[in-house]
């Protein structure tokens, strides 16, 4: 009886969060008392219904085979298969092949010898073709450069489109593909035991997709987007973590690469939908997490709400793929206006802080009310947060993200 109660609470919540995101401002900035109400009442309701205990429910009774949200919504990627939890694991690990249809880059070749090429990682540029000589910069994703040969060597010289010397890379090659080709990360799915906050193992597994895969996405660290025709981009892709402009003061890895669990896309393209009719595209700060990277981090906050520690419990959530730390991007190209910078770890970025700006918790609000329509639950420690209610389900792995392998696909 109490599951069936939990059942219909959740299903009350959902279906009167409708009313509310009918009144959500579409004008960027625009304060909605009544929708900020709403959502808080639509919260006390969650609470009671406490998703974080209730959710094993819906993943051991395997409710979610009930119903197929991706082909409710259209979408035609293929489903992942269910197994039985007795199966053998090694088994069933098989690495996704590649697609046979994929052309060969067709790499343009310069009347100097040279190879034009686009950046598709990151590139260090070194002052000579030696690991021990002085690092002259980092080239970001996109950058057009022209590659030269080194015989016998694993370096290349790197130039600009205008033919100055940039320096020297070494593996330069694997750094850069023809202007015109596209690229995504490829990971095999696993199968495995997932901790719980009881100590106990449950049967889980791993589909982590990258993705710049199925959908259309912008990969960029401005600030300012106003340059930027978004009217067709899903997400841009900011990922804080590949920056200098973390708690460490350098990059956990290099990579602007956003990979999340394939189940939830469906959720993830319905929310993408949603605030792009409202006139706003999601910004991603943050998705998958390696279990080093969240073990590291959390080494310097030490604090588990903000930073979970992965030794405590089941550990974190964006290491099982099943988060994103997300903001909006107004009509104009401008940040909204949320309570804090994100990732600010104090008490000002929780979604009960008296100390933001009536247009923040508007704008919070909203975006709450939109992922919660869309299927995503919340913590309130941190108003960028939101996750799949099914996480216990999803096995947390430990993927150097910038070692993942990548894969060529045509624009």
């Amino acid at each position: 009886m109490r599951k069936l109660l939990s059942i219909l609470l959740i299903l009350a919540l959902l279906a009167g969060l409708t009313p509310v995101l009918s009144s959500c401002a579409r004008d960027p900035g625009e304060v909605v008392t009544q929708t900020a109400e709403s959502v808080m009442n639509a919260l006390h309701l969650a609470d009671k219904v406490n998703f974080h205990t209730e959710s094993w429910y819906f993943a051991e009774n395997r409710v979610f085979e009930q119903y197929d949200m991706a082909k409710e919504m259209g979408i035609t990627f293929e489903r992942v298969s269910d197994i039985e939890a007795d199966e053998d694991a090694e088994t069933l690990w098989q690495p996704e092949p590649v697609p046979e249809d994929v052309p060969e880059p067709n790499i343009t070749e310069p009347g100097n010898g040279g190879f034009l090429m686009r950046v598709y990682d990151s590139m260090t540029l070194y002052a000579s073709p030696d690991d021990a000589s002085a690092v002259k910069d980092t080239l970001s994703a996109g950058t057009i450069v022209e590659l030269r040969e080194q015989k016998d060597s694993p370096w290349a010289e790197v130039f600009s489109e205008s033919g100055e010397s940039l320096g020297y890379a070494k593996d330069g090659f694997l750094h850069a593909i023809d202007r015109d080709c596209g690229v995504y990360a490829t990971l095999p799915i696993e199968y495995g035991q997932a901790k719980t906050n009881q100590e106990t193992y449950v049967q889980a597994y791993s589909h982590l997709v990258d993705i710049r895969q199925y959908f259309n996405t912008v990969e960029t660290y401005a600030e300012d987007f106003s340059d930027l025709d978004l009217s067709d981009v899903d997400f841009v892709v900011s990922m804080k973590l590949s920056t200098d402009d973390t708690s460490i003061g350098e990059p956990f890895y290099h990579r602007n690469l956003c990979l999340l669990q394939y189940d939830l896309l469906p959720m993830m393209k319905a929310a993408a939908e949603r605030f792009k009719r409202d006139g706003y595209t999601i910004i991603i700060y943050d998705a998958y997490r390696p279990t080093s990277v969240q073990q590291r981090w959390f080494d310097v906050i030490r604090v588990h709400k903000w930073v979970a520690d992965p030794k405590i419990g089941m550990g974190g959530v964006h290491d099982r793929g099943t988060a994103v730390d997300i903001s909006l991007i107004d009509s104009a190209g401008h940040l909204c206006e949320m309570p804090t910078p994100m990732h600010t770890f104090t008490e000002a970025s929780d979604r009960r802080s008296t100390l933001m700006t009536a247009t923040a918790r508007a704008n919070m609000d909203y975006m709450l009310g939109v992922m919660l329509e869309c299927g995503f639950t919340y913590i309130q420690s941190e108003w960028w947060h939101f996750q799949d209610v099914n996480t216990l389900y999803y096995l947390p792995t430990d993927h150097p993200i910038d070692d993942i392998p990548l894969a060529v696909f045509e624009n």
